[in-house]
């Protein structure tokens, strides 16, 4: 009530309880401009049309399968496993490849591990096999016009030059030898008249009385080329022609211990000892090795090793300067030794060498003319 007995403002005259006071604010009253219910309606479609769309993503996803991964393999078998995902296989086109054998796959698009529509291309590319040729017969031919036709064929074409009776500049010989399959990109090596001084000529020694021991090494690895061996065979057949005696620490087919070699140079009484061996540190070339000058023989294996070193720098071979070496078959010997180093066999250029029969006998030469120079009476 008023203070003069009226109803107060915003109070029922039928005497309710509920009534408005005098003091409610405007702002308490007023009602909301977005109901509540409109807001949360929103919110729900929202909702649905986020999960509507995650939804459809994952269900094209589900209809994407993975690329195979087909490199390498035959395209037939490609074929199928592509066939296999729900992929289809297409060929677009066949290349030349060294490495990937004719008929296989060199390359796929898209990369495996894509992600495809069912029923999608998958591009191949099918290797030819390494492009090879015949080594033509250029045997006799003038040095320069072999050397266009090779190089004319993708062939890395090296020069050796030996003496000759002729001084005419044509190929004496060949290696591969014609008609053999090379490669594009293999090294060919042909043989043409050398000039006078650079001749790796057999000389006539006189060895009568001369003991040599050989120690050729025995194969690095399973497999590999056995180069000290077959230098070791031709420099003996060599020897014995110019009528040295000569003996080996290592029979063919055997691989004696470094050990048992040790034993046997110590056992031995020779004019020299001649090892011969291959490295595989990486460094190519021939390096004759002594044993140290200090030593009781170092003085006469130096004089050796100069000999070979001479000897072996002609046309064709890499000769390193000598060098002295810790090496137990040596210092066991009693007496002058070398030991040859004829190349590496981690150098693919020197693993082709030590395939050749003819730089076998270049190497065997020149350590026989070397020994020949330092052995033969004068």
């Amino acid at each position: 009530m008023s203070q003069d007995g009226s109803p107060g403002v915003g109070c029922a005259s039928s005497g309710h309880v509920a009534c408005y006071t005098e003091g409610m604010t405007e702002s308490s009253g007023r009602p909301r401009l977005i109901p509540k219910t409109t807001i949360i309606a929103a919110g729900v479609v929202v909702v649905l049309m986020v999960s509507a769309v995650g939804g459809s993503y994952l269900v094209a996803r589900s209809r994407l399968v993975p690329t195979p991964d087909v490199r390498g393999l035959p395209f037939v078998v490609a074929e199928s496993h592509l066939v296999e995902a729900g992929l289809r296989p297409q060929q677009v086109s066949t290349q030349v490849s060294p490495s990937v054998p004719a008929g296989g796959v060199i390359s796929q698009s898209p990369e495996p591990d894509t992600l495809l529509e069912a029923g999608s291309f998958v591009k191949l590319v099918v290797s030819a096999g390494p492009q090879t040729y015949i080594v033509p017969d250029l045997v006799g031919s003038p040095a320069h016009g072999a050397i266009d036709v090779l190089t004319a064929l993708g062939f890395v074409v090296v020069t050796v030059e030996v003496s000759s009776d002729t001084t005419n500049a044509v190929v004496l010989e060949m290696f591969p030898a014609p008609g053999a399959s090379v490669g594009v990109g293999d090294e060919i090596r042909i043989t043409v008249p050398g000039n006078p001084g650079t001749s790796d000529a057999v000389l006539p020694y006189d060895l009568e009385g001369v003991t040599v021991l050989l120690d050729p090494q025995p194969p690095l690895s399973t497999g590999s080329q056995d180069a000290p061996l077959e230098v070791a065979r031709r420099l003996q057949a060599l020897l014995q022609a110019a009528g040295a005696t000569v003996a080996s620490t290592r029979d063919p087919g055997t691989s004696p211990s470094p050990a048992e070699r040790e034993a046997a140079a110590r056992s031995f009484s020779a004019s020299l000892l001649v090892g011969i061996d291959v490295r595989s540190n990486g460094g190519g070339g021939v390096t004759v090795q002594h044993t140290p000058g200090a030593s009781r023989f170092g003085a006469a294996s130096l004089e050796h090793a100069r000999a070979i070193t001479r000897a072996a720098s002609v046309p064709g071979l890499m000769v390193n300067e000598p060098a002295s070496v810790d090496d137990p078959v040596l210092t066991a010997f009693p007496g002058p030794g070398v030991r040859v180093v004829v190349g590496d066999i981690s150098l693919e250029s020197d693993r082709i060498r030590f395939a050749d029969p003819a730089w076998a006998d270049q190497v065997a030469r020149a350590i026989y003319r070397g020994v020949g120079t330092t052995l033969a009476p004068d």
